[in-house]
């Protein structure tokens, strides 16, 4: 049997580690935290008897390795799928604006609901319409090198349109500004959601914290076909011997029994790892955003929906869990920067002016999550530095949202990093 070490405990690591479980590896699986998860885990409130998200996901229909993978570590269950794209859109005051697909076939469906989507006038309703079939067919705008804010500009979107719906589309899937996000992979992004069929549309919710979502489950996939998993052991050197990784030196073990290497970290913490080798290596030195997410515990909940989009403000969207909510902002530089209890002042009012069925005084308890290097930024640099990204070791694959999957930083990115990886190690043995 061969001997895989994964290093890197997150999405694209446990994805690597199933895969290749699967298909009768004997994996270790290193990570240097004492939790797995990377970015993307559980918490606890001692005080509210109650598990939070570091941040909040969406995953959606087009997320098909995603989907595949939880329905391999029989995890699929603890979705709460929509039938078909409906999103309630929150404006200043409290009118709601529904984007709702309903129950036409595709892709009428879509066609109704941007026709119906009451955020935006006639006219912008049509423009919006236009921009999806000029996907369709052809583009009159070179995608290389440019924003999304130019690709809008160049496609008439008005800044109503803007504010409404690309803005919050952009934000929640790039994490970061139209200005700044790479219409190139903003125009993929795009395509798998709206343009592949009617269960792309949809939106998948966890119904349970994001360590019984998956991680609990895919350790289970792995243990149970004898993988071993340890925890708080970081990697510090990678031993070369030409093209061939011999060595991985951790703060506890030195290993040179093996027979590949997956390395499931992120591109700016090899910067920690030393390479034993006369070669130089460069990793992609990538631009990072911060998200935040202020989770609110309450006396009494009076909002009905699951989720909501916010349409011009500072929190983009709220999540509904019944004891508590929680608030996410994307491309969040200015917050990190902040006192907590200013956050939750701010965002108690932000709350207030959106939806008069709220109060602070309902607040009981609060906690605030910064993740500051939550994800790279898509831009038009960063898309090229991913593809230009080659590093040819024999025995060594990379993992990670990073690599040039074709996608941005997102859940989807990873677990398709890690299958990739893992099909790279069994290719190899062919």
């Amino acid at each position: 049997m061969k001997r895989v070490i994964v290093f890197g405990g997150g999405f694209a690591g446990l994805s690597a580690s199933v895969y290749l479980s699967e298909n009768n590896f004997e994996v270790t699986l290193l990570e240097a935290s004492p939790k797995l998860g990377g970015r993307a885990y559980s918490l606890f409130n001692n005080s509210q008897n109650d598990i939070y998200d570091n941040g909040q996901h969406i995953l959606m229909g087009c997320y098909e390795e995603t989907i595949a993978f939880l329905k391999k570590i029989n995890s699929i269950n603890k979705l709460d799928i929509q039938e078909s794209l409906s999103i309630p859109f929150v404006k200043r005051g409290g009118s709601i604006h529904r984007l709702d697909s309903g129950k036409y076939s595709y892709p009428l469906n879509l066609l109704f609901g941007f026709m119906n989507y009451k955020a935006l006038s006639i006219k912008e309703r049509f423009k919006v319409i236009d921009f999806f079939l000029d996907m369709l067919c052809c583009y009159s705008c070179d995608l290389k090198d440019k924003t999304v804010s130019e690709w809008l500009r160049c496609k008439k979107q008005s800044d109503n349109s803007i504010k409404a719906f690309w803005e919050i589309l952009v934000v929640g899937a790039l994490n970061t500004t139209i200005e700044s996000a790479s219409a190139e992979i903003f125009e993929e992004v795009l395509e798998r959601i709206f343009l592949t069929g009617n269960k792309s549309t949809a939106i998948l919710l966890s119904k349970v914290g994001l360590t019984q979502l998956y991680i609990e489950d895919a350790v289970q996939y792995i243990t149970d076909r004898n993988a071993k998993i340890n925890l708080s052991e970081k990697v510090l050197q990678i031993v070369m011997e030409g093209n061939v990784i011999t060595g991985i030196i951790t703060d506890r073990n030195a290993y040179t029994d093996f027979d590949y290497v997956v390395a499931a970290i992120p591109a700016f913490a090899f910067g920690k790892i030393k390479i034993l080798s006369s070669q130089k290596f460069e990793f992609p030195d990538l631009r990072y955003s911060p998200i935040v997410n202020i989770h609110f515990w309450l006396k009494e909940n009076p909002f009905k929906e699951e989720f909501y989009g916010l349409i011009d403000s500072k929190i983009h969207w709220v999540f509904n869990h019944g004891k508590h909510i929680t608030l996410t902002t994307s491309s969040a530089d200015i917050l990190t920067k902040m006192n907590n209890e200013i956050i939750v002042d701010e965002f108690s009012s932000e709350l207030e002016k959106y939806f008069p069925i709220f109060h602070r005084e309902i607040i009981i308890d609060s906690k605030v999550v910064k993740e500051k290097r939550a994800t790279f930024v898509p831009d038009a640099a960063s898309n090229q530095l991913r593809k230009n990204f080659i590093l040819s070791f024999e025995n060594m694959f990379f993992a990670g949202d990073w690599i040039n999957t074709g996608l941005p930083s997102t859940i989807e990115s990873a677990v398709l990093s890690g299958k990739l990886a893992a099909s790279n190690v069994i290719t190899s043995l062919k």
